[in-house]
């Protein structure tokens, strides 16, 4: 038994439902989004850390996250939800990065000309606005073998109006916000092949033995992309696309110790990020370092979901260092989840592939929720030809194309 659509959307985390959004609040094509899991939230989207920035290398990169965090800055409007259940927190992003003042020049001209907030600050705005953040630029030695002495440093890159938002939560309006413009989403219902015929696909074959008839099939499976496309004989080559393991830590922030506010961090000198998180209860801390996203999930529907107690220690002590009124004391969970890594370069890649009708949103290597509405905005247009307004980006997709050279990063890690 078959049944018609116009396109078939494989995961219904943020990537999938944001592109079945772009497209149906434009276009009236039938819509099938498909996820294994048995609601929204379940796979790499549940663990982001949802952060929403938008220093990047490159000006594509950068308009790609400037047009995803416009979305979220106003959400309500964008989901066309009265009483969304995500809530955009403000708290702009401080790059504690041990940069210069002439080196952080052309990054802070490059963001202002793309239409980014940012200012270049230094210690003694930085102690005024966030007390409880030390400016020490010096890493700390976790040997014992070296004293600390700390570097006082005076130049940092503040974006003024990034922030987080909560990934579940987020999910879930969109959710709403697809059904209600009719689209047909499907949990608990696994594709567990692609139909091709002639050099194009024709639809998927699902777990129950139901067949849906397409001839679009968007591949936003996240951790599992490889393995979907595999099954439709596709292969992402030259590009690598496979999960990784990363892990997260949430330390319980005593208020009355260490005053607020506080923004979102990357620390170069620990090798973290951080932000607060759980309503201002908890600090959210992970890590930046190349060296951390090197562990590969061999199968991303067994994992462990537990972090490590080396990682554990060392991201505190880096937070300690960091936030020194920090008490040795307090609650510390974690969990670990997925990104979907390329490998070559830590780009997504996006748009249309030599197999005819299958379109892929792959590989974003821990960037995809915070670039989610504008990816859903290229690939809509790709789809439906309606041209850009308002909650669209002008980013071009074939920057981010599969056969694309190489993008030129300095570091293969989240921070490209």
């Amino acid at each position: 038994m078959s049944e018609p659509a116009d396109i078939v959307i494989v995961g219904a985390g943020i990537m999938g439902l944001s592109i079945a959004h772009q497209i149906s609040r434009r276009h009236d094509s039938s819509i099938v989004l498909l996820d294994k899991a048995l609601n929204v939230g379940e796979g790499s989207t549940g663990a982001s850390c949802a952060i929403l920035r938008q220093r990047y290398t490159h000006p594509e990169s950068v308009t790609v996250a400037r047009d995803g965090l416009k979305a979220h800055r106003n959400w309500s409007a964008y989901t066309g939800l009265a009483e969304p259940r995500a809530e955009f927190h403000h708290t702009g992003v401080l790059w504690m990065m041990g940069e210069d003042r002439p080196g952080l020049t052309p990054v802070y001209e490059m963001l202002t000309g793309l239409g980014v907030g940012v200012e270049i600050i230094d210690g003694a705005a930085v102690k005024q606005r966030f007390p409880a953040l030390s400016t020490c630029n010096t890493p700390f030695d976790l040997t014992g073998e070296v004293e600390h002495v700390c570097d006082q440093h005076d130049a940092f890159l503040f974006e003024t109006e990034s922030g987080f938002i909560d990934p579940v939560s987020t999910c879930q309006d969109l959710l709403q916000a697809v059904r209600g413009k009719g689209v047909d989403v499907r949990f608990s219902a696994e594709v567990t092949a692609i139909r091709t015929s002639g050099g194009a696909v024709t639809g998927v074959d699902l777990g129950d033995g139901s067949v849906i008839d397409a001839p679009v099939v968007v591949n936003a499976s996240g951790p599992w992309a490889s393995r979907l496309a595999a099954t439709a004989g596709f292969d992402y080559a030259p590009w690598t696309i496979h999960p990784i393991r990363a892990q997260v830590i949430y330390r319980e922030w005593p208020r009355d110790e260490v005053p607020g506010p506080l923004p979102i961090v990357g620390d170069a000198a620990g090798g973290i990020y951080f932000r607060p998180e759980a309503s201002g209860q908890q600090i959210l801390v992970g890590s930046i370092l190349e060296a951390d996203e090197q562990e590969v999930v061999a199968d991303p529907d067994v994992f462990n979901g537990n972090i490590d107690a080396g990682y554990r220690d060392l991201k505190i002590h880096a937070l300690h260092h960091r936030i020194p009124s920090l008490p040795y004391r307090g609650k510390i969970e974690g969990i670990a989840g997925m990104y979907t890594m390329n490998v070559e370069d830590v780009h997504s890649v996006l748009g249309k592939t030599e197999l005819d009708g299958f379109i892929v949103a792959n590989g974003f290597s821990g960037h995809g929720f915070k670039e989610s509405p504008a990816v859903g905005s290229m690939i809509a247009r790709l789809l439906t030809g309606v041209e850009p307004d308002e909650w669209d980006t002008d980013a071009p997709i074939e920057f981010f194309s599969i056969d694309r050279e190489p993008i030129q990063v300095a570091q293969k890690a989240v921070l490209a």
